[in-house]
This record gives C-alpha cells, structure tokens and sequence, in this order.
C-alpha cells in the first residue's frame, strides 16, 4: 500500500510582505514630497537646488543607501573597510594615502569604474590599478581631478544597494583632502566615525564630529588600534573617549566598538573563527548587521527628507514654510513607526451617493468673443465641435500637467474616480508615461481601498463595482464639454441673428447634426431656422457629390483630378453626421452615461 507523504509546512513571508509594503509606503510618500520641492524650486529657478532634488530621487530609485567610513587621516579607516569586508582591497599605509572619494558596492564581477570631473563618460579599468586613482602617491592632492572611484565586486555585505565608502582624512597636510570629505558629508545616511588610541579624539575630530552632526542622524563610534594598548590602558582610553562623547552630544551613553582592525582582517584571511572577536570586529559587524537590517530603511528616508527640507531652510514664503512642516510630519511617523496615511481613508462610494456640482468639477468657460465665432466657422467642419475640441485640448494640456505636479489635483481626481473611459484614453494621449505615474496612483489607491473593503462584504454587488468607475456625470473633462456647450450655442445663435453673421455661416461647413438641433431650439426668428435647415441640406447634397466625385477619379485612377473638396469629403461627412472624432459627444450629463 503506498503511503501517502504528509504535507510539509508552508512557511510564509507575511511579516516580512507586510514591512515591505510599508517601506515602499513610505518611500512613495518621500518620493513626493521630493518632487514637490523639486517643483517649486524650479518654478523659483533655484536650478541648482532643483538638481540636489534629482540626485535625492536618484538615490530613492536606486534605494541606494551611503555609509561612510569617516575621520582624521592615519586612523586606519581603509583597514577597517579592509577587515569588514575581509580582504585586503583598500590601499593601506604608514603616510596618508586616500586622496579621493572610494565606493564599495556590488557588482556582478569585479570591476573598477573611475568618475571624473567634467567628464561625461565613466572610465573602467581593473581593480589593481585602485592605487593609481586614490592614493597620495598616484594621485597626490587629487591632481587627476577624481569625482569618486567605484570599487564593484560580489559581496553579500553590499547586495541591497549599500554604498560604503572610504574618505580621505580630514586635518592632514592635505588640505584638498579635508575639503573633500567636509563636501561628501551631507551625501552620507549613516557614518562609522574612526579614531583611535594613539591621540584620540583631537580638537579637528571634534570639530568635524559636531558638523557630521549636523548632516547624519546615524553614528558608530570606532575606537581602532586597540592592539597597541596594554591591558591596563584600555579602560581608561575608552573611559576617556565615551566621556569626552557624550559630553558634546548632552547624551550620558554612548557605545564605542573597541577594534584592531589590523588582528581582525589577519584572522579572517586565516580562516580563524576567533579572531574577529579578540579583535572587536564581531560586535562592530553584529551592530550594522542588526541596523543595516531594521533601522536602515527609516533612517536613509529620513536622511532624505532632512536634505529635502533643507534645500528649503531659507525659504519663507507660505508654500515652503507649509512643505517643510509636511516633511517634518512624514519625517516623524517614519522614524517612529508609524503608518503612512493612504487612501485607505477614502469613504466607500454608496450608490445614491450624489454626483459633483458642474462648479466642483470644472473650471469656468471663458467668455466667448464673436471673434472666435467668425474664425471657427472658418474651419473645415462643425465650428461648434471646432470650439469644443480647442477647449477639451487646452483643458488636458493643464490637467496632466496639474496631475504630475500638484497633490491637491490628485486627491481630487482620485475623490472624483478619475474621468470617463473616453477622457481617461483622451488624457493619457497628451500624457506622459512619467506623469501617468505620478498622477494616477492617488486613485489606484483609493480604488484599493474600496474593492478590499467591498471583499469584507458579503453583500457586496457587481452594481457597486461599477459604480467604481469613472463617469460622465462626476468626469471633470464631460462637465467642461457641457458648460461650454451651453454657453457657445446662444452666442452663435446671436451671431446668426446679423447679416455679417448669415453671410459668414453661409460660407461655413455649417454645424452638425448634432449640434443643429440645440441651435435651432436657442432661435426664435422662423427665418433663421429656415435658414440653418435649408444650409445644412445645402451642405449634404455637396458632400454627396463631392464623394460621388471623390470615388470615380479614384476608380479612374485620376487622383490629380480630385480637388480639396472631394479628397476630405469623407471626413466632413462624418462629422455632420456623428460630430468631430475627439469629442464622441459622452458627455450627455442627464442620463448619468459616458
């Protein structure tokens, strides 16, 4: 008899789905306040701090996160970058040897790529050449005028987008190299601050901790060279530094990582288990473990949202001042834990819900001048439906540049369930993939939130889901079409009221069909009904013979006979029929349909 195999558990990853989704939330939210800031900054044509916003969005993109390895020169903080990533890949020295800014990050095969100033192509080269590029002896001072070296290698340490970064020491006789690390400060989201037992704690170390400060919300204090201490001598160094520490933060604790670098990369390059820990590194890699896996995520949105704030900090006007309380408030709810609001908010749509005021849904139509009247019966085709295109064309160039930019036009295009399925296609014709993105997700969101709350519901209908989607009595774009509709049709009946008007109309390709009736019915002189009737079967029979002509030269393979009448009558037609082929007429708000 075969036996049946029991089944094996289902591990899920609920937990950690869950936190995802969190951090994307609040990511997505950081992501705009950016944007806004970005925004406005341009408006103002603060260029330069409108790039510092592109790069912040750079590093969202990319969730590319900057720790930094930071100090006074010969602190021996490319050994220890050496002994985290247990090789010896770092140019190290008895002299001061960094001179440029040196990135680890991750990379599918070991490369090194070298970004210099006012170039704009990287340059590649192997990862021995290193040396050349960032040391005081091939690249004294910089002299190479190197942006940063990118040090590319597999390493599971660097996998989820972690920079580390190795800096030049600042206080050394190099003064370029001080002004490059002071510069690269505020790029940083976390810094392991290096001193060490011979001289700790110098007045330029503590000058340089207090403007770290000022940038970074996240410090690892190292102590290095713990080897060259007696026993003895430990404690009362390390009593010495943790005090002076907390003496500058006002904090009364503050947790050093005692290390030897230089005992802890010997062990790991022996294989021995041991040694990290006799040489302090265990404890040192067991914290940025633990933050790098819990508290990286809040703090490197937090670190950019205090950049984005700050290019901001001398603004006074009502805009910035009200942003920069918004950041502050994300800020906040981000560092404790807290849940980003989202539209889960939004009211589930009843129904008998009413539909949006014609004055909510959409700007007034501007007044319109008889001068327009004249150049619309110009056009080849309905002037009404000429107008009424103009209109719509305008209204969507704003709308989508409003919907890419502007928080509040989101919220109420999501309040509003979007457009009808005409205008929603209409819109994104004129649209950008980019402001798409940016524009819609207010909505999707509170559609998210209505379906997850109707699938709680066991009495949930298909009719409430329909009552989801976009229509024309709540769709901004059908109430425009309408209010301007009814506006225009008395001004031209006005028009046709006067000579000059019936002569223009005369000469025109008349209104449609459509748009016939609603005129006739603004007209009470019967002459002038009379008039627009006997136009329009006027109107037809040319377009009758203007296709029939079309169509025999066509067959006659005589398509230089054919005049501009004949080859557009086709579409003249259609439109006297049905109207212009942007406006489809959805837009009948009576009957509540799109």
């Amino acid at each position: 008899m075969q036996q049946v195999q029991k089944s094996q558990p289902v591990h899920r990853l609920d937990g950690d789905c869950s936190r995802l989704k969190a951090y994307v939330r609040d990511k997505q939210a950081v992501a705009r306040q950016v944007r806004a800031v970005e925004h406005w900054l341009k408006q103002h044509s603060a260029e330069d701090r409108a790039g510092v916003c592109h790069e912040l969005m750079v590093k969202l993109a990319e969730d590319r996160f900057t720790l930094a390895v930071v100090g006074q020169f010969k602190r021996g903080k490319s050994s220890l970058m050496n002994a985290i990533i247990g090789r010896e890949l770092l140019p190290t020295g008895i002299l001061p040897i960094t001179s440029a800014i040196t990135v680890l990050r991750f990379g599918p095969r070991e490369r090194l790529v070298i970004s210099r100033e006012n170039w704009s192509f990287d340059q590649e080269a192997a990862v021995s050449t290193l040396p050349e590029y960032v040391t005081e002896t091939g690249n004294p001072g910089n002299q190479k005028r190197i942006k940063a070296v990118y040090v590319e290698f597999p390493s599971p340490f660097l996998r989820r987008g972690l920079a580390f970064v190795d800096t030049p020491g600042i206080g050394g006789p190099v003064e370029a190299n001080t002004a490059t690390t002071y510069r690269f400060i505020p790029e940083c989201d976390a810094v392991l601050f290096v001193t060490s037992t011979d001289g700790p704690l110098a007045a330029a170390e503590m000058e340089f901790l207090e403007r770290i400060r000022q940038h970074v919300r996240k410090v690892f204090f190292v102590v290095n060279k713990m080897d060259l201490l007696a026993q003895a001598e430990r404690e009362d160094v390390l009593h010495y530094i943790a005090e002076n520490l907390s003496r500058q933060s006002g904090t009364e604790q503050v947790r050093l990582f005692p290390v030897s670098s230089r005992l802890a990369l010997a062990a790991k390059a022996a294989g021995d288990v041991v040694g990290p820990v006799q040489g302090g590194l265990m404890a040192l890699e067991t914290a940025l473990a633990e933050f790098l896996t819990n508290q990286r995520r809040a703090t490197f949105l937090a670190a950019i949202l205090d950049r984005a704030e700050g290019l901001l900090a001398a603004e006074r006007e009502d805009e910035p001042v009200e942003r920069r309380e918004a950041i502050g408030q994300l800020r906040s709810a981000i560092l404790c834990g807290q849940v980003t609001p989202t539209a889960a908010a939004y009211p589930r749509p009843q129904l008998d819900r009413p539909q949006l005021s014609p004055p909510e849904a959409a700007e007034p139509p501007k007044p319109i001048e008889e001068s327009e009247l004249i150049s619309d019966l110009a056009a080849r085709g309905c002037p009404v439906c000429q107008h009424l295109s103009q209109v719509l064309f305008d209204f969507f160039a704003n709308w989508q540049y409003s919907l890419s930019s502007d928080e509040a036009a989101q919220r109420a295009f999501a309040e509003e369930r979007g457009f009808c399925p005409l205008h929603t296609w209409q819109l994104a014709a004129i649209s950008s993939p980019q402001g798409l993105s940016v524009g819609y997700p207010a909505l999707l969101e509170r559609l998210s939130a209505n379906l997850s709350e109707m699938a709680a519901d066991a009495d949930a209908s298909g009719e409430a889901v329909v009552h989801l989607i976009g229509r024309s009595a709540s769709c901004r774009a059908c109430h425009l079409l309408a209010d301007t509709e009814r506006d225009y049709t008395p001004r031209l009946a006005d028009l046709l009221a006067t000579a000059s008007g019936r002569e223009a109309y005369a000469r025109s390709q008349g209104v449609c069909l459509r748009h016939l009736g609603p005129l006739l019915a603004a007209i009470q002189d019967q002459d002038t009904r009379r008039f627009l009737l006997a136009e329009a079967a006027r109107h037809f029979d040319e377009l009758v013979e203007d296709m029939q002509g079309f169509a025999i030269k066509q067959d006659a393979t005589r398509r230089y006979l054919q005049n501009r009448d004949e080859t557009d009558a086709y579409l003249r037609a259609l439109i006297q029929v049905a109207g212009q082929k942007s406006l489809c007429f959805p837009w009948r708000l009576d009957e509540g349909t799109c």
